[in-house]
C-alpha cells in the first residue's frame, strides 16, 4: 500500500518526536504532486480544514508540528530549523518526492527554510501571511519589543462556548470552530463540555522558543537560496499604518533577496486559511498547476 493511503497516524521523525499526520490521497496519487499544508504557531493541522475541503481530488498531507496538537512534546527543538527538519524527515519517511507546499504564518517560514535546505522535496511554495515579511520590521528591532507583538495572550483558558462566540464575532463560519477548538485541550473539570475551560496545547516555554526563532530568521537570505516557484497570499490590513509597515517589511525582504514574488492581497486578518479559504485554495491550485506542468504530471 502506498504510504500516502493510510490516514491519521503517528510517524517517528526523530528520537522522541512522533508527528500526528493526516494525509488524504487523491483518486490517483500518481496524477499530481502532493500538497503539504503547514500550520502556524500554537495551532494544528486542522487550521487547514476549510482550505482542504476546497482542494478535492488532491493528495494532501497535513501534520501537527512537534509540541502541537496530537504530536509528541519533546523538551526542546522548537525552532524554525527543527520544524523544517521534522518536515523533511516526515516526507522522506513517506517517500513523497517533490511536493507543493503551502504554509501559514510560522508554517510559511518553515516551508521556506525547507525549500532552501531540501530543494528535492519542494516543487513550489505558497506563503500565506507569513514567511516573507522581515520580522525585525514587522514585530520590532529588538526581541524585547517583538515579543509583545508575537506572543499573543492565549493563556486565558477559554471555554468552547467562548471560542464559538469569538468565531461568530469575527465573521468566521461555524465550520471554522473545530479548528479553533483543536488548539486547546480540555481542563480537568466536571463541567459540561461547552462550559469546560480549555488550555492551549502548546506549552508557553515552547511558544516563546519558537517565536524567538521566528524573529531571528532571515527571510531574505532564505528566499535568495530558494529556487522553487514562490507566491504569497497576504492579508490586507485595514489600518493604514499597519498596511505601510507590512508593505515595508515585504519590500525589504524582496529587495535584499533579489527576488520577484507574485503577491495576492486579500481582505481579512492574519488567519486567512479560516477567513479566506477560497482565495487560499485558489492560489494553491494555480501554483500546483504551474509546477506540475513543469514536472510533467497532470494538474
Amino acid at each position: 500500500m502506498n504510504a500516502l493511503a493510510t490516514p491519521n497516524r503517528l510517524v517517528t521523525v526523530a528520537a522522541g518526536v512522533d508527528l500526528a499526520v493526516r494525509d488524504t490521497p487523491g483518486p490517483d496519487v500518481a496524477a499530481g504532486l502532493p500538497v503539504v499544508l503547514l500550520h502556524g504557531l500554537a495551532s494544528t493541522h486542522r487550521w487547514w480544514d476549510l482550505v482542504a475541503e476546497r482542494l478535492p481530488g488532491r493528495c494532501l498531507i497535513r501534520f501537527d508540528h512537534r509540541g502541537h496538537g496530537q504530536s509528541s512534546t519533546p523538551p526542546s527543538g522548537y525552532t524554525v530549523d527543527a520544524f523544517a527538519g521534522d518536515a523533511a524527515a516526515l516526507l522522506d519517511a513517506l517517500a513523497t518526492g517533490p511536493c507543493v507546499f503551502a504554509g501559514h504564518s510560522l508554517g510559511a517560514t518553515v516551508a521556506l527554510e525547507l525549500a532552501a535546505r531540501r530543494p528535492d522535496l519542494v516543487a513550489g511554495l505558497c506563503l500565506v501571511d507569513g514567511g516573507i515579511y522581515d520580522p525585525h520590521i514587522l514585530f520590532g528591532s529588538t526581541w524585547w519589543e517583538a515579543q509583545y507583538r508575537m506572543l499573543l495572550n492565549r493563556r486565558i483558558a477559554p471555554t468552547p462556548a467562548m471560542l464559538t462566540a469569538w468565531a461568530r464575532g469575527h465573521g468566521l463560519p461555524p465550520a471554522a470552530v473545530p479548528a479553533l477548538l483543536a488548539n486547546y485541550q480540555p481542563g480537568s473539570t466536571t463541567a459540561p463540555d461547552h462550559h469546560r475551560p480549555a488550555g492551549l496545547r502548546l506549552a508557553v516555554e515552547h511558544e516563546i522558543q519558537a517565536a524567538r526563532s521566528l524573529w531571528r530568521h532571515d527571510p531574505a537570505a532564505t528566499l535568495a537560496a530558494t529556487a522553487a516557484p514562490t507566491i504569497a497570499v497576504l492579508a490586507r490590513p485595514e489600518d493604514p499604518a499597519a498596511a505601510a509597515t507590512h508593505l515595508q517589511a515585504l519590500l525589504h525582504t524582496l529587495d535584499r533577496a533579489g527576488r520577484i514574488v507574485p503577491v495576492r492581497w486579500v481582505d481579512g486578518g492574519h488567519d486567512l486559511p479560516l477567513e479566506q479559504p477560497g482565495h487560499v485554495a485558489a492560489a494553491i491550485t494555480r501554483l500546483a498547476g504551474t509546477v506540475q506542468a513543469h514536472h510533467g504530471v497532470d494538474a
